[in-house]
């Protein structure tokens, strides 16, 4: 007996000995596994005799299996696809980033205005001070910069770099890359007139190609009024007769801006008097095709009447014959500047010493009153800043109580004449007086425009609501225009609120261009949501929009292909559609179009589909051939729509299979042989 085992006492205190029972299951244990061992060395030797080798065969490296298959670990339903080598270039990540589409310039922050934006909002409730205004033209005769002017005299913290063009309106990259305008843009502002009265003015610059004369169709339907655009030194243009005779066929208030007049002085370096003659003829030529399009005998323009007014857009200036007299009357005191301003047109000379104004000229060398007040002081000031601006430019100056800093006259020739002109001119009063006078607010406008655009009657108790302007009244809003969002998703719908008061979340339906009361098919119930006035690159929420204000509603531009008239769901049966747009120009230009991969085909019906909603006349259809066709007025337009259809709808390559351009002849007199032509069966 070992005693390391056992203590002092006779315990035993070694290691723990097993017991019987133990031994027992151990044994039952060992026994169990060598029958499974035996077992298994039985079936490996029934399948080695099935596969006819014995168990000591050799493996090849390429038949031994150290991985499950991908059928065994997906299930023989999956279809797997196993790629020898990675075909992913080094250059795109294994894991895309969110993509954030952007196609137009947006402000980020409601910038800072010389107005609150409460007023502006309870502005919207006094439709007597609201005027709507297309701003329409040639190509490049200034709209666009003359609404920049009106923006930077709103808004304190933007203004135009002295090498290029604000743009405000341009809102689209594709308008700033190309420095032409595609989309019609509104823009709502707050401005003064020349007594410091306050209006609220809903502008709409459109473009002046006359490939995208469509927006100027969607812009007019929703105005009471069009300010005419003729650049001084071009006259009037192709597309300028046009917009005459179409904004006679709408029964819209018409008054002209000649703008450029600098060029007359700078470019052309024409005389005062020669360009008296040449902003004349502008007129006596708006008034000819006045008289050619229209009969009614009171629709003219003249600087006398004030729906006529000179600007340069380039240089800050703009003013009417009142705006200009009262120049004088503030500068001299005690003069009638109104009565002052019926002599400033035409043959009508000032005698120095009678002091009087007269209809015959006193000596040979007299030279009408609008070249002695307005066009020599205009051209003095324009010569001494272009001129000698160190020593006699300060004089001058001092003399019309201008003011400039040491820096501000240092500055290069264009900003120091644009900065001059503006403190001379001031604000643009005289266009929103000639706005104020001779283009009727919502209220005084709307019988006419119900009469022109609505296809039911105005003898109902509806057309009578309508013709009052009423906010109170059943609601009625007249959309012409869809504003994709910033991302090309989601489409918002732009209109005129007629009658009633929109507002957001409230349940509207909405009526399309085929619905009528017999066919009740084309209409939908829908819930606005948010609404906005838009004022170009930046958008200003509001609650409600009551009657004669523009608004941009979000929520109702799925059932809208082009316009929609939008009422109330229930109470309101007896309401009737808005008579589609009528476009002046026609689509000459067809093109077949269809993706590069026919598996791309949905996402390119889906594209054409909000292309469509887009542009307002463009039509998108399916031959008989199964070909999908686009139809545009010109090469520009569809251009244009061939870069939205790329880039921002689908997103996908699509090719153009074949263009057809309409070619028409017109037959103006009879021949003096016959014409005839036989066919092969001789008849």
């Amino acid at each position: 007996m070992e005693t390391d085992l056992y203590d002092e006492f006779g315990n035993y205190i070694g290691p723990e000995l097993d017991s019987d029972e133990d031994e027992e299951v151990d044994a039952e244990d060992r026994e169990a596994d060598e029958a499974d061992e035996e077992d298994d060395d039985e079936d490996q030797a029934e399948v080695d005799e099935e596969d006819g080798g014995g168990g000591m065969e050799v493996v090849l490296h390429e038949d031994k299996k150290y991985y499950p298959t991908a059928e065994e670990v997906y299930g023989p339903e999956v279809e797997t696809i196993v790629q020898e080598e990675d075909t992913q270039p080094l250059t795109e990540p294994i894991i895309k980033p969110v993509k954030m589409k952007q196609f137009t310039l947006m402000e980020q922050e409601l910038p800072a205005t010389v107005y609150d934006m409460e007023f502006l909002a309870d502005l919207m409730d006094s439709s007597e001070l609201i005027r709507n205004v297309t701003l329409c033209g040639h190509l490049h005769h200034g709209k666009t910069c003359f609404v920049d002017c009106l923006i930077e005299q709103t808004h304190p913290e933007i203004r135009k770099r002295d090498d290029s063009d604000l743009r405000y309106t341009d809102i689209l990259f594709t308008e700033q890359e190309r420095g032409v305008g595609i989309k019609s843009t509104p823009v709502t502002m707050v401005l003064p007139d020349s007594r410091g009265k306050s209006y609220l003015f809903n502008i709409m610059d459109t473009p002046g190609h006359v490939n995208f004369s469509d927006e100027v169709t969607s812009s007019v339907r929703l105005s009471d009024g069009i300010v005419l655009f003729i650049d001084a030194a071009e006259g009037v243009m192709l597309n300028t007769e046009r917009l005459i005779k179409h904004a006679v066929q709408e029964k819209l208030a018409i008054t002209i801006c000649i703008n450029k007049v600098d060029r007359l002085i700078v470019e052309l370096k024409l005389p005062p008097t020669d360009a008296y003659y040449k902003l004349r003829h502008i007129v006596d030529e708006v008034n000819g095709l006045l008289s050619t399009y229209s009969t009614d005998e009171s629709l003219v323009v003249s600087p006398l009447l004030g729906n006529v007014c000179f600007a340069s857009s380039q240089y800050s200036i703009c003013f009417t014959l009142g705006s200009f007299a009262k120049i004088y009357s503030d500068t001299y005191g005690d003069i009638n500047y109104m009565e002052f301003a019926k002599r400033l047109w035409g043959d009508i000379y000032f005698n120095p010493k009678t002091r009087k104004f007269t209809k015959k000229a006193p000596n040979s060398n007299s030279q009408r009153s609008f070249v002695e007040f307005i066009l020599e002081p205009l051209y003095k000031i324009l010569s001494q800043v272009v001129g000698d601006v160190d020593t006699s430019l300060p004089r001058v100056l001092d003399e019309l109580g201008i003011h400039l800093t040491k820096e501000e006259l240092k500055l290069n020739i264009r900003p120091l004449l644009r900065l001059v002109c503006n403190r001379f001119f001031g604000e643009f009063t005289g266009f929103v007086d000639m706005c104020v006078q001779h283009i009727p607010s919502p209220q005084g406008g709307a019988k006419a425009k119900i009469e022109h655009s609505y296809t039911g009657g105005l003898d109902s108790d509806l057309g009578e609501t309508m013709s009052e302007c009423d906010p109170d009244g059943p609601l009625m809003c007249h959309t012409t225009k869809m504003y994709s969002t910033d991302d090309g998703v989601q489409f918002h719908a732009f209109g005129r609120v007629l009658s009633g008061t929109l507002q957001a979340g409230q349940p509207v339906k909405v009526l399309g261009e085929n619905y009528s009361l017999e066919d009740e098919e084309d209409s939908q119930i829908c819930t606005i949501g948010r609404l906005w006035i838009s004022v170009a690159r930046y958008q200003i929420e509001v609650n409600r929009v009551p009657a004669g204000n523009w608004v941009l509603i979000e929520g109702c531009d799925q059932p809208i292909v082009k316009t929609a008239t939008i009422t109330e769901p229930r109470g309101n049966e007896e309401a009737q559609i808005f008579r589609p747009l009528k476009f002046n120009t026609a689509s000459v230009i067809k093109i077949a179009v269809e993706p590069v991969n026919p598996s791309e085909l949905p996402k390119m019906l889906d594209g054409l589909r909000k292309v469509n909603k887009s542009y307002p006349s463009l039509t998108t259809k399916v031959e008989e051939s199964g070909e999908h066709v686009i139809l545009g007025t010109g090469e520009l337009y569809l251009d244009c729509v061939m870069h939205d259809l790329r880039k921002m709808y689908s997103e996908i390559d699509i090719k153009v299979l074949f263009c057809l351009v309409t070619f028409c002849e017109t037959v103006v007199e009879t021949s003096s042989l016959k014409c005839f032509a036989e066919t092969p069966n001789k008849k």
